[in-house]
C-alpha cells in the first residue's frame, strides 16, 4: 500500500518554521550590533542545512519511507522557498521600516570590505560602491533574497538528497 503525501503541505510549515528560524538568528546578531556579522551568515547555513535534512526525512516518513531523489530535491527546493520568502518579507521590513539607517550601513560596510579586499584601484571605488549600492535597496534585497533562497535552497538539496534518498524496496528485487 502506497501511501501519497503532498509536497506543499510537508513542505509548507517547515518552511515557515525555518523562516522563522532565520528571522531569529539575523534579530539576535541586530540587537547584539552585528548585522553583517559572517558569523550570522554561516549560523543561517547550517541552519538551512539543517532544516532542509529534516524536512527531507519528514517527508521521507510520510511517503511510507521511500524517497526518490528527484522527490528529496524537489522538497528540499521547496521548503527552501517558503523559508526565503518569509526572511526576505521580514528584510524588506527591517530595511524599510524598522531600521532605514541599516542601509546607510549597510552601504559603509561594502564599502570597507571592497576596500579591505584591495582589488578595486582607488579611482574605480566610488563606481564599485554606487553599483552594490543599488542592489541593496529593500525592494532589490526582497527579490534578490527570494531567488537567492531558491538558488541556495537547490544547491543545498542536491547535495542533501544523495543522502536522505532511500529507494522503494522492489527496486531492489528481480
Amino acid at each position: 500500500m502506497e501511501q501519497k503525501s503532498s509536497l506543499f503541505k510537508s513542505s509548507l510549515i517547515p518552511g515557515v518554521y525555518l523562516g522563522i528560524a532565520l528571522i531569529l538568528v539575523s534579530v539576535i546578531f541586530y540587537v547584539t550590533g552585528n548585522p553583517f556579522s559572517k558569523a550570522a551568515s554561516w549560523l543561517g547555513y547550517a541552519i538551512m542545512i539543517g532544516g532542509v535534512v529534516l524536512t527531507q526525512l519528514s517527508y521521507r516518513k510520510s511517503l511510507g519511507g521511500a524517497m526518490t531523489y528527484g522527490q528529496a530535491l524537489g522538497c528540499g527546493v521547496m521548503v527552501m522557498v517558503f523559508a526565503s520568502v518569509i526572511s526576505s518579507i521580514y528584510s524588506f521590513l527591517l530595511f524599510k521600516v524598522i531600521d532605514p539607517s541599516l542601509q546607510e550601513q549597510l552601504r559603509l560596510f561594502t564599502e570597507e570590505q571592497i576596500i579591505s579586499q584591495g582589488k578595486v584601484p582607488e579611482e574605480q571605488l566610488d563606481m564599485a560602491v554606487n553599483m552594490a549600492t543599488k542592489f541593496q535597496t529593500p525592494v532589490m534585497m526582497l527579490v534578490m533574497g527570494i531567488f537567492g533562497g531558491a538558488l541556495i535552497g537547490l544547491v543545498i538539496s542536491l547535495i542533501t538528497s544523495i543522502f536522505t534518498q532511500k529507494k522503494p524496496l522492489e527496486d531492489f528485487s528481480e
